[in-house]
């Protein structure tokens, strides 16, 4: 069989639906409607002679023959973009697509550097796009591999095959009390991991289940939250302790909303690292990227020195 333009579309039909879970979740990513998407999708299973996928009451699924296609898709895409990356090369184009993942609220970091390398990205001859996901790491390491970002930052605290990860920087993480909490007027100078048991502790909802990276252990009930600005309302309610970044607190503190509890004893560090998927040839525009960016990066540690 041979694949002709329309197959081809109908493949990326098929690879987003299966990404996204189902017709109806594809819509808004595809800009189609669902008899579009379902039609296309009935196109492809008969010029294909098999079902890919099943769906009712029971949820949307591949089928065995659905995820062997799935598979081949990916790779057969992936071919086809490593080969327009060669030919931009060859004709040292600088166009195409970028999509970078960020960790949220990682811009008021002093040093992340990331809209000065995008200033200088786009100061650079060639049409590129971009498109930014704010996410947390988990979801992150998972959109690289996926190959639905191109590149992503944030703090990963443990490294999976078929990444790889480049160090940039660091974060202060100060555990904070909001000024409804009994620990906010009283002196916490002293405070060990210990003395906090009894209270109760806000986590980021990717790291439950892990060790606090502090060794603070409570038996207290808590609560979670995927983003900053969620940790940030359970501080203020007064209810919850929980950790930020100092550069995101500083506005809190200077407010008087906030305190700091024992940086010493109770703080600990993030390190920031930059990831692309391992084994695969750099797009001319996501090279530019990391270019920009390591030279912002130098720029930002010579400020500092």
């Amino acid at each position: 069989m041979k694949l002709d333009n329309l197959d081809l579309r109908q493949l990326r039909v098929f690879l987003t639906v299966a990404d996204c879970g189902g017709f109806s979740q594809a819509q808004a990513e595809l800009n189609i409607s669902i008899s579009t998407i379902s039609i296309q999708m009935s196109d492809l299973e008969t010029r294909l002679g098999m079902r890919l996928c099943q769906r009712g009451r029971t949820g949307f699924s591949l089928t065995k023959e659905g995820d062997r296609v799935y598979s081949a898709a990916k790779t057969l895409f992936n071919q086809i973009d490593g080969f327009t990356n060669e030919i931009h090369d060859l004709r040292q184009e600088l166009s195409g697509k970028l999509s970078l993942g960020i960790t949220d609220n990682l811009i008021t970091h002093p040093n992340s550097s990331i809209s000065q390398s995008l200033h200088e990205l786009f100061n650079l001859e060639g049409k590129i796009e971009a498109t930014i996901n704010i996410l947390p790491p988990n979801l992150l390491e998972r959109e690289v591999l996926d190959q639905r970002l191109d590149i992503a930052i944030g703090a990963f605290p443990k490294h999976l095959p078929g990444l790889h990860y480049q160090q940039l920087f660091t974060e202060n993480q100060i555990l904070y009390c909001g000024s409804r909490h009994p620990l906010f007027h009283i002196n916490t100078d002293k405070l060990k991991p210990q003395d906090l048991t009894d209270y109760k502790i806000a986590q980021r909802g990717y790291t439950a289940g892990r060790p606090h990276p502090s060794n603070i252990k409570t038996t207290g009930s808590g609560a979670l939250s995927y983003q900053m600005e969620g940790l940030v309302y359970l501080i203020l309610s007064g209810h919850f302790l929980a950790h930020l970044p100092d550069h995101l607190a500083q506005k809190w503190i200077e407010s008087g909303d906030m305190k700091a509890l024992n940086p010493q004893k109770l703080s600990y560090q993030s390190t920031f690292e930059l990831i692309v998927r391992a084994g695969t040839h750099p797009s001319p525009v996501l090279d530019a990227f990391r270019k920009c960016f390591a030279a912002s990066l130098r720029t930002e540690n010579k400020k500092e020195s």
